[in-house]
């Protein structure tokens, strides 16, 4: 209670991480306190609030202020990730993949399993995904050319199947595939699109552990992949000009950091090597609209992580802004170049 006079008082109520001065500032106007009185209540508050809790509230509302103004970031809170989740094709899919195993006298039990799996869209969410179905995979993932093209894309559509994409997220063997994919010399653009695009998917739909999602402590082998297939990424969008294959790698790396932000994972360097790899990209002239929007809300979604990030994006990217200032957009661009701008402050 503050007491006026001996007869009248009236509560004060607040919070730890309340500002005492905002608390006794508002109170003080209420009641028209005099400074000595207004002195006396803060003296009285203040010692009751927690300094920290204070400033992390103050941080808080900042980023909340900051993301109602945006339209398209942080994309962990505005559009969630980008699943390339296409299954018309799957007939074809099939004969094809049919036609590869009969010239190689494959056995075709495990992939007739696979593909009555992949077929009943409705139950991936529920329906079980074997070992005999996850070896089938496995086996037609060491294709090469263009016979491991079907392979791929049967992976792109196993990572929405939620049996299926935690159990490839566990096969090292199966990872490794992909990653050896995309270091392949001779890979086709078509070999490195899907190979993105699956792993597109597999960061979406990967099945977070109990840690991850409470402390930010992802796995040290998930982390440790993530990070071999981002200097993938690097690799590939460095050497390949197809629209396509940019496009999936600017996904693929925007899904990463949407991993990253949702689950509060402490990546910096991870994140900074994203940033690195966008900033060469963003500059490429003449860059489609998908390089150009998930390039865009990926990096300014870094940059709302934590202001060290935040540095270190606006120190890689003021050349690229004026770059993709001048370059012709899609309305979808042009307001996730204005988040850019807005948020980095280029």
């Amino acid at each position: 209670k503050v007491f006026f006079t001996e007869q009248q008082s009236v509560m004060l109520g607040w919070n730890v991480d309340d500002d005492p001065r905002d608390v006794v500032d508002n109170f003080a106007a209420l009641y028209s306190l005099t400074e000595d009185l207004k002195l006396q209540v803060y003296q009285f508050v203040a010692p009751k609030t927690d300094p920290q809790a204070i400033a992390m509230r103050k941080e808080r509302e900042r980023r909340e202020r900051i993301q109602a103004l945006t339209k398209h970031v942080p994309n962990w809170q505005k559009h969630g990730f980008k699943l390339f989740a296409d299954t018309s094709k799957l007939g074809p899919m099939r004969k094809r993949l049919d036609k590869i195993l009969t010239s190689k006298s494959e056995d075709k039990k495990g992939f007739q399993a696979l593909m009555s799996t992949l077929e009943n869209t409705s139950k991936y969410h529920s329906s079980p995904f074997s070992e005999g179905e996850l070896a089938a995979l496995n086996k037609m993932l060491k294709w090469t050319g263009k016979e491991v093209l079907p392979a791929l894309d049967a992976l792109r559509i196993v990572m929405q199947h939620a049996e299926g994409v935690r159990q490839v997220s566990q096969s090292n063997e199966i990872k490794q595939a992909v990653l050896g994919h995309l270091r392949d010399p001779n890979a086709s653009k078509h070999q490195l699109m899907l190979s993105l695009r699956a792993l597109a998917n597999m960061v979406a739909r990967r099945p977070r552990t109990e840690n991850e999602r409470k402390e930010g402590k992802a796995p040290t082998e998930i982390v440790e992949f993530f990070q071999n297939a981002v200097k993938c990424t690097a690799n590939c969008l460095s050497v390949s000009k197809d629209d396509n294959v940019r496009t999936a790698g600017c996904v693929f790396l925007s899904n990463v950091i949407c991993w990253i932000g949702m689950n509060k994972i402490k990546a910096t360097s991870l994140m900074n090597e994203v940033i690195d790899i966008l900033s060469l990209v963003l500059m490429t002239p003449e860059a489609k609209e998908g390089v150009l929007y998930y390039g865009l809300v990926a990096v300014t979604s870094a940059g709302m992580v934590d202001d060290e990030i935040k540095i270190y994006a606006q120190q890689k990217l003021a050349r690229a802004s004026k770059l993709v200032e001048s370059s012709n957009k899609t309305q979808a661009v042009i307001e996730a170049f204005e988040d850019f701008r807005k948020i980095l402050q280029l």
